[in-house]
């Protein structure tokens, strides 16, 4: 039988536990278990408030290692897709609040109704470039999350290595 993994080279992705843990509770229960890494999700980190969360992540020893998760670029019209960018700006600036190691991209899938996968990409591509130069003044890597290919009409179009030139590539710019 094989040794458990090393809980201080573990991260709690809060997803896990946020039907029975509000945020502070996931913090505590990190510190308890000697997990050194969490990764809270942005409704969570909104009951908190991101001030707050940050000084309480420190004062526990933790790290953030990605604030789950903006994107979701596609909309139905000029209007949902400046949203998502003004929400994906505010995720990147809670990121920098907790200094996390990246902010969690699931980009977002067809628009309702929609069958054009091209136009998909090129939603996502124009909203990970209407918040790459805010990205970087803040010091936030943007990590896009892959999902599988059953998830490219709700979740993300990124699915089997498909990336939006020329807003990321993999060096990791």
């Amino acid at each position: 039988m094989s040794n458990p993994p090393d809980p201080e080279l573990l991260s709690l992705n809060t997803a896990t536990v946020r039907e029975r843990w509000n945020l502070r509770q996931m913090i505590e229960g990190c510190g308890r278990h000697r997990i050194r890494g969490i990764s809270p999700w942005r409704d969570k980190l909104a009951e908190m408030g991101a001030k707050e969360a940050a000084k309480a992540i420190r004062d526990s020893g933790l790290v953030v290692t990605g604030l789950c998760r903006g994107g979701m670029f596609p909309g139905a019209d000029r209007r949902a897709r400046q949203a998502a960018i003004d929400d994906n700006l505010r995720a990147i600036d809670d990121a920098a609040t907790l200094e996390a190691r990246c902010l969690v991209l699931v980009v977002g899938g067809l628009p309702l109704g929609s069958k054009d996968l091209a136009g998909a990409r090129a939603m996502v591509r124009d909203g990970i470039g209407g918040v790459l130069d805010h990205a970087r003044s803040a010091g936030v890597p943007l990590a896009i999350e892959p999902l599988h290919p059953m998830y490219c009409c709700l979740r993300s179009i990124f699915a089997t290595g498909w990336c939006p030139p020329p807003t990321c590539s993999p060096t990791g710019e």
